[in-house]
């Protein structure tokens, strides 16, 4: 009997799967652009229909949901796809219910905790009944990753993408809706609540087909404990990774807001509330640099966990350099403007008190930088199976952050140097992290950033910062205007610099014609 039809089935099975996943990254992709493009819009208007106390205090509970949910999210959902695609429907059930005690756990230690940490550790009688609120979308957020995981294991990625645009849209919509209609923070909290129930429930409709399938296609019959345990073991690792990652972006906030509370010379709660809010809007613009970096580690983490399975150390070494060095390129021409123009881009986007926070936003916008580098380098070492490691150099960088925080602010005489000396700290902090995970790198696979060009990039970054700077600023127009021309002197002074070769700058060009 012939092999030559089942070669022919095989190669064409093979090319349908390849242009499934091809086109399931793009729909993804595109879906996790709205979601930051929606996200980003959050900032935009709260910081106009909100006072800063209020969002300040919106702040601060938003910062504390969003370290449980990423801690959820990242845990769950590469887990519950592959358990899915390995264990079809029973599989998708038994994740459900161990999700549901998970949901069930975090939401509730989250009410009992939020008198104790509302009031007591943040100094904030009011945060405890929103924290009660907060409970609601952690709750919510545990069942709807593993429900994410589910349909990208079953490589419905148009569902998953509709699914994630649907909630980013509206949530936006309910949050800025509540506190535009003058619902103020309880409000809001309450609009991403409701929006996170209801994408819930949408997506329970969505996946009810799945929950009434059988034990066919390949499922292994297994005892849910066993279940449980396999389930359990395939994220583990990574979740006190992500916990410290999240408390590095975070939680610095948290401390400012803890340590101010206790101060009696800052004229009370909504004082410092206020200046919460002055550094939240300084946060949404300082974290650009991260968020847009994200995608690299999308593309970092499965080239080299194949290049460590073949074992090949060169290929690996390569890899790091030009990742690396490329993510630097990139954050120098985002720096040139959050450092040349920080109280103008500050006053294009919030309103007039929060440009207050300009310095701050100078020098956090920098530690965001070092913390980009950063993630994509542990990204790199959990790909590689060095998790225990990534985790020991993040957790290491959470404690210099947690340090300089403590005492900068205490150190600072007045709320806006408080504000000032947090994102210092943090800028500290993430350096020296980023300092040893570098090391790490270096002496792992002999490659981290190149000396000449993080000189090359700094130099070119401060100049063309320090010349926008020169400009007297005179509205809105011109801040936009000489943003761009922020980006064009960065990127003439690292061609002058000859920090790209002739080849690469044709290929820069190639795909600025495209676009």
């Amino acid at each position: 009997m012939s092999t030559e039809p089942r070669s022919q089935d095989a190669a064409r099975h093979t090319e349908q799967a390849v242009r499934e996943s091809t086109r399931g990254a793009a729909i993804i992709t595109l879906a996790k652009g709205w979601f930051l493009i929606t996200g980003f819009a959050q900032p935009l208007v709260l910081t106009k229909v909100l006072s800063p106390e209020q969002y300040g205090l919106y702040g601060v509970v938003l910062n504390l949901i969003s370290i449980v949910n990423n801690l959820v999210v990242a845990g769950s959902i590469q887990s519950m796809s592959k358990a899915v695609t390995e264990g079809g429907a029973p599989a998708l059930r038994r994740g459900l219910v161990v999700h549901l005690a998970v949901g069930v756990a975090l939401s509730g230690l989250l009410v009992l905790s939020a008198p104790f940490l509302g009031a007591t550790v943040l100094g904030d009688p009011r945060l405890p009944s929103l924290l009660r609120i907060g409970a609601i979308i952690v709750f919510n957020y545990s069942l709807y990753a593993a429900l994410v995981g589910s349909f990208n294991g079953q490589r419905a990625f148009v569902t998953q993408a509709g699914l994630d645009m649907l909630f980013a849209t509206l949530r936006t919509g309910l949050i800025i809706g509540a506190a535009a209609l003058g619902f103020g923070v309880a409000g809001s909290v309450g609009g991403f609540a409701f929006a996170s129930s209801v994408i819930l429930l949408l997506s329970l409709v969505l996946a009810r087909g799945a929950l009434r399938g059988g034990g066919e296609s390949g499922a292994v019959p297994q005892a849910f404990v066993s279940f449980a345990g396999r389930y359990a073991r395939s994220f583990a690792p990574i979740l006190l990774y992500q916990l410290a990652l999240n408390l590095v972006l975070q939680s610095d906030l948290l401390v400012m807001k803890a340590l101010l509370s206790r101060r009696a010379d800052l004229g009370g709660v909504d004082a410092v509330n206020a200046l919460a809010g002055v550094y939240k809007a300084v946060q949404s613009f300082a974290f650009l640099p991260y968020q847009l970096l994200l995608a690299v580690t999308f593309v970092v983490f499965p080239v080299v966990s194949r290049a460590t399975l073949d074992g090949d150390r060169e290929t690996t070494a390569t890899f790091v350099r030009g990742t690396v060095r490329f993510s630097m390129l990139a954050l120098g021409a985002m720096l040139a403007v959050l450092t040349g123009l920080p109280r103008g881009v500050l006053l294009v986007a919030t309103r007039r008190e929060f440009a207050d926070g300009a310095m701050a936003l100078r020098l956090l916008s920098i530690g965001q930088g070092f913390f980009a580098l950063s993630v994509i380098a542990t990204t790199i070492l959990v790909a590689a199976g060095r998790t225990a490691l990534a985790t020991g150099c993040m957790l290491a960088m959470l404690v210099a952050v947690a340090t300089g925080n403590t005492l900068g602010i205490g150190l600072a005489t007045t709320g806006i140097g408080a504000v000032t000396a947090t994102a210092l700290g943090t800028l500290c902090g993430c350096a020296l992290g980023l300092t040893l995970i570098g090391w790490q790198m270096h002496k792992l696979y002999g490659a981290f950033l190149p000396p000449a060009t993080a000189l090359r990039v700094v130099g070119a970054t401060a100049g063309a910062a320090a010349l926008v700077a020169a400009v007297p600023l005179q509205g809105k127009v011109v801040t936009l205007g000489l943003a761009g021309v922020a980006v064009l002197l960065y990127g003439l002074f690292i061609a002058l610099s000859r920090e790209l070769t002739g080849a690469e700058m044709t290929r820069i060009a190639r795909l600025v014609r495209r676009r």
